[in-house]
């Protein structure tokens, strides 16, 4: 699925689910595991998922591997000090998951990667009040032959890290303990760690 010029000169502007999009993918990369999610919505997240000019359409979240096996982490300036998780990006409204994907690997990493497999589709339905909004992960694991990533995006990602398949547990912990106005995002982030470490190392 590409995005081409329309007869009248614009271009094709996705859903944030496209059937067609996730069968292409799954023909390329494996059968996702879907599932939705009704989340309740504090103030935070509502400023952020209730904008109406929005330049996203979903994310992508991407679980990329170092040549040991392990999955890179990022942090930012504005985490709490011991928050890190898996990387992820927006998808523009008139750009395919996949192009999105490799855009933000490379401006958030500058690694080199292979897509090794489509692990999940996340569908999210958030309450805030009467209010209700929707958005959705498109989660990825990704192979690196390198391990020194390097943010080239306007120094976003303030750090890096790497935790074993097993350890993601612990990351989704960390994400679902924080409190105050981080406690719906962290909750909310928690949810594709869980995905990524349930396709990587199975349920207990």
């Amino acid at each position: 699925m590409t995005s081409s010029p329309t007869s009248n000169g614009t271009r094709t502007r996705y859903p944030m689910i496209s059937e067609e999009e996730i069968q292409e993918l799954a023909a390329r990369y494996g059968q996702p595991v879907r599932r939705d999610h009704l989340l309740h919505a504090d103030e935070y997240i509502r400023r952020y998922r209730w904008r109406t000019d929005s330049d996203r359409r979903a994310e992508v979240v991407f679980a990329i591997a170092d040549p040991a096996g392990r999955i890179l982490l990022h942090a930012k300036a504005h985490y709490p000090t011991h928050i890190y998780r898996i990387l992820s990006g927006g998808v523009g409204w008139e750009e395919t998951v996949e192009a999105a994907m490799l855009r933000e690997v490379a401006e958030e990493t500058n690694l080199p990667v292979t897509i090794e497999r489509f692990l999940g589709v996340l569908t999210y339905e958030f309450h805030y009040r009467e209010e209700v909004a929707h958005f959705a992960s498109y989660i990825f694991l990704l192979r690196t032959d390198f391990s020194e990533p390097v943010c080239v995006r306007d120094n976003e990602i303030s750090a890096f890290r790497t935790v074993l398949p097993s350890q993601l547990l612990d990351v989704s912990a960390e994400l679902r303990n924080l409190i105050g106005d981080r406690y719906g995002w962290g909750q909310w982030r928690a949810l594709a760690v869980d995905l990524v470490y349930e396709q990587l190392v199975g349920k207990n």
